[in-house]
């Protein structure tokens, strides 16, 4: 049934991109934040996807091993996505002219962050809809799965 490690592929893509709403709203919530100086001023949040290369490793393992693996050739191609890391986005923080602001600094200026509302409202609509095609993924294929179980019924 090796078939079946095969829907990690759309099941890690959903969790991957659950995990990116998840910086999303963050992000969002730390839009209004202000500083006294640029280097204290809250930092758009980004994921950056990456390869899950986990199987991989542990396929190169047992062949180091000389564990013998049945249709090698399908082992390898089912991958999985992962969110590699969180990086900050290196855009500065705005100044803004706010001299009765009490975290205003000796010019009067508040740095606010760098994130942009509209910006993850965007995001966070193509993230949403990468969520849906890999469920639509799933789902086609545990109704193959499905279909294949029961060709011998009858």
């Amino acid at each position: 049934m090796a078939f079946l490690s095969s829907l990690n592929i759309p099941l890690s893509g959903m969790t991957a991109e659950r995990f990116r709403l998840d910086i999303i709203a963050q992000n969002v919530t730390n839009a209004d934040t202000y500083a006294t100086n640029p280097e204290d001023a809250y930092k758009r949040q980004m994921v950056i996807f990456g390869e899950d290369k986990a199987f991989k490793k542990i396929l190169l393992r047992r062949m180091s091993e000389g564990t013998f693996i049945p249709n090698l050739f399908n082992y390898i191609q089912l991958k999985g996505v992962q969110a590699m890391q969180v990086v900050e986005d290196p855009t500065p923080p705005e100044p803004v002219y706010s001299p009765d602001n009490p975290l205003a600094d000796e010019f009067g200026y508040v740095y606010e962050a760098n994130v942009n509302v509209a910006v993850e409202e965007i995001d966070a609509e193509e993230a949403t809809n990468m969520y849906e095609a890999n469920r639509s993924v799933f789902q086609a294929m545990q109704g193959i799965i499905q279909s294949a179980l029961n060709i011998g019924k009858g």
